[in-house]
């Protein structure tokens, strides 16, 4: 195996430890906490600590990715994943020492330290790429990335069938914090330049394939930026009209990630017809989404290679996915069922059947957009990817703060409508970025042709 590609692997690796553990906890923080605020009020805990615990990672996650670009370029993509995952491990610590202004404090570390731990992977990734590489890279990572659900949601079942959620609650807050600390251990065995190994091959030396960002960006010895100077290259890049075109994307893929990870969830939790499942019905969904996300690497990275399908093939795909989803969801589950527990009568019965192939199709159609988005970026900014990576996260991040505030008294359909319209236009837009691309290319080699 190519040391490029084995650092690809080691790299979703570490991913995955960490986000099994972090994945896991968000699917029970919430209950977790009304039980504690129900046996431990000398916590301070309250019923609703794990909304706005919640509020709180997405509000710093949003902003401090105004500053995060000159700290991932002073500390390198290695180092700066490396102590933004560590904001991840303090969180789960605080669990164990749990009280409110504790609590509130490790959320606000968590948020300043995703900003950092993403953007730094963004730009770590374009690195370790190969010209028409990135495309199986970002696919290999996300799909590793992604088998996160899979384990939490075994974790999950084998927690809710052998006990009470509020006895284990030191057992698995120590295991979350385990698995993490094992994450950092792998990123910290991983290259500190990256760039040399997706220059340092045989194909490379052959001229048959070059790196996606080119040499003399990567050996520049131009002085660092001031936060100010920072800040004002991020706004001149996000008015660019392929950043501008990207934004719709970035946004919708906030408003999704939002819907398949809290709202949809809650809309099961809260559908009476389904109480038959007990909450084991999470963490039966938390398996199928996670399996959608890995088939949904797998499609991009090595199947897609073979079957040779291109961006917009995928983003076909992935449009058709998500609109099935949301059809399903909007026949099948009460409309009223995001705000309270109900019985209200639907279109279609809502069976654990039905809702295992809508968690399917959330989950292959998020991977599918994710990659995408990631391959974009890496052939649109290959300049400058930790700008293009920060605002990419800057635009989520805020869409999802947005999309949990509203989630809390918007009936079903309205949200529903929101990602359909989302949906619609993402797909428009990246169609447009993407001949942007092709042109800009054409362009150049027929400039070149010329030269020779």
């Amino acid at each position: 195996m190519r040391r490029d590609l084995f650092t690809v692997v080691q790299l979703g690796a570490s991913f995955a430890f960490i986000f099994s553990a972090f994945n896991s906890q968000g699917l029970i923080e919430v209950a977790v906490l009304r039980r504690k605020a129900e046996t431990a009020p000398e916590t301070g805990i309250t019923t609703n600590s794990g909304y706005y615990s919640l509020s709180i990672i997405y509000f710093f996650f949003t902003f401090f990715n105004l500053v995060v670009p000159s700290i991932v370029k002073k500390l390198g993509s290695k180092w700066s994943q490396i102590i933004g995952a560590s904001g991840y491990l303090f969180f789960m610590v605080t669990f164990l020492n749990l009280n409110v202004y504790l609590l509130y404090f490790g959320s606000a570390v968590l948020g300043a330290g995703a900003a950092l731990l993403w953007a730094g992977n963004g730009c770590y990734l374009v690195e370790i790429s190969r010209k028409n590489k990135m495309e199986r890279n970002s696919g290999i990572m996300w799909a590793m990335l992604q088998s996160s659900m899979i384990t939490g949601g075994i974790f999950l079942i084998y927690v809710l069938r052998s006990g009470d959620l509020s006895n284990s609650f030191t057992f698995i807050y120590v295991v979350f914090s385990a698995v993490i600390a094992v994450g950092i251990l792998v990123l910290i065995f991983m290259p500190n330049n990256p760039a040399q190994y997706g220059q340092q091959n045989e194909e490379i030396e052959n001229n048959l394939e070059e790196p996606l960002i080119p040499s003399e960006i990567l050996e520049s010895t131009a002085p660092p930026q001031s936060l100010g100077e920072q800040v004002r290259s991020m706004l001149a890049m996000s008015l660019t009209p392929n950043m501008l075109s990207l934004s719709v994307l970035f946004v919708y893929s906030g408003l999704e990630m939002t819907f398949y990870t809290g709202v949809y969830t809650s809309c099961l939790s809260a559908t009476q017809a389904l109480k038959t499942f007990s909450d084991l019905v999470i963490p039966y969904n938390a398996l199928l989404i996670g399996a959608g996300q890995i088939c949904g690497g797998i499609v991009t990275g090595a199947l897609g290679k073979a079957l040779k399908l291109r961006s917009q093939h995928i983003v076909f795909l992935a449009f058709v996915g998500h609109m099935i989803a949301f059809i399903l969801a909007y026949l099948s589950l009460p409309n009223d069922s995001t705000v309270h527990s109900t019985d209200a009568p639907t279109i279609l019965a809502p069976t654990l059947n039905l809702t295992l192939i809508i968690s399917f199709l959330l989950g292959i159609s998020d991977a599918l957009w994710q990659t995408q988005i990631y391959v974009t970026i890496g052939a649109a900014f290959k300049d400058d990817p930790v700008n293009a990576f920060a605002i990419f996260k800057f635009f989520q991040s805020m869409a999802a703060c947005v999309s949990f505030f509203y989630s809390s008294f918007l009936f079903l359909s309205s949200q529903l409508l929101i990602l359909v319209v989302g949906c619609i236009a993402s797909t428009l837009f990246f169609l447009k970025v993407k001949l942007s691309i092709q042109e800009t290319i054409g362009g150049i080699e027929a400039v070149r042709e010329r030269e020779i």
